[in-house]
């Protein structure tokens, strides 16, 4: 079974009911764009939908990140009046992922940053390679981090999810091994191949509980994310009424491409 017709992810089974679906921006460091977001949730939907999905692994091409962040591209555009759109679509990505009924599995190799931090932080499991980093920077771009404060509480507890959002500070795979956030650490070599072993391993149980076990665990993530998504928007819309996030991913970005001439 294959998924085409997508540009900026790609979809295939390298082995039975196990489904492996890439992020495929490597020159952009697979940031998320708002195309890859409507690409990845429906490649997600209809693998959930296949009797022949059982696993899916979620990766990103090109070795140096899972993703990094927002296509701040987009982003720096933004007026206070294009934030209600923008969280609502990531919203609908996040839900997307923690309803699923197929179990999930993140494979970070390279950096997992800001809303590629997120979208890992929702997958099931996580597997880090052993140069993986991990960052919620918002802050660094003068953008509140509501639905990161979210996806992590959980999972780390409010000192570390403090820790991480008000310094924006970057995380190695060691330091998220010890915190919770990954299940494994692994080389290079070793992470996509464990990473599937894992996949078929969960392929072999049964779907109908799997099922039902992850319906309970997506019940506990979403229960308070309206709260946050309420927030996130009032907050977001304060940010770009003062126009800081755009000065600073405008900064971001020229400091990005004047590196890039050199």
């Amino acid at each position: 079974m294959t998924l085409d017709g997508f540009s900026e992810i790609a979809v295939d089974l390298p082995r039975e009911f196990v489904a492996l679906v890439t992020l495929n921006r490597p020159e952009r460091l697979n940031a998320l764009s708002r195309k890859m977001r409507e690409e990845l949730a429906t490649a997600l939907r209809e693998l959930d939908k296949s009797p022949d999905v059982r696993s899916i692994v979620i990766t990103g091409a090109g070795g140096r990140a899972f993703a990094a962040g927002q296509d701040l591209s987009e982003s720096r555009h933004f007026s206070a009046g294009d934030v209600d759109q923008w969280i609502d679509d990531w919203t609908e990505l996040f839900e997307c992922v923690l309803n699923l009924s197929t179990p999930t599995i993140a494979v970070v190799d390279g950096y997992a940053v800001g809303a590629g931090f997120q979208l890992a932080a929702v997958c099931d499991f996580r597997f880090a390679s052993e140069s993986a980093r991990f960052g919620m920077p918002e802050v660094d771009d003068a953008i509140p981090c509501i639905t990161g404060m979210w996806a992590l509480y959980e999972l780390i507890g409010r000192g570390r999810v403090s820790d991480l959002i008000l310094s924006g500070r970057m995380i190695d795979a060691r330091e998220a091994l010890e915190w919770g956030i990954v299940t494994r650490v692994l080389t290079k070599e070793e992470i996509r191949s464990e990473a599937l072993a894992l996949a078929s391993n969960l392929a072999q149980k049964s779907p109908k509980v799997i099922e039902l076990d992850k319906r309970m665990l997506a019940r506990l993530m979403l229960q308070r994310l309206p709260e946050f998504e309420a927030f996130a928007k009032q907050a977001h819309t304060l940010a770009f009424e003062s126009g800081d996030p755009q000065e600073a991913m405008a900064r971001f970005l020229e400091k990005r491409a004047a590196g890039r001439s050199v």
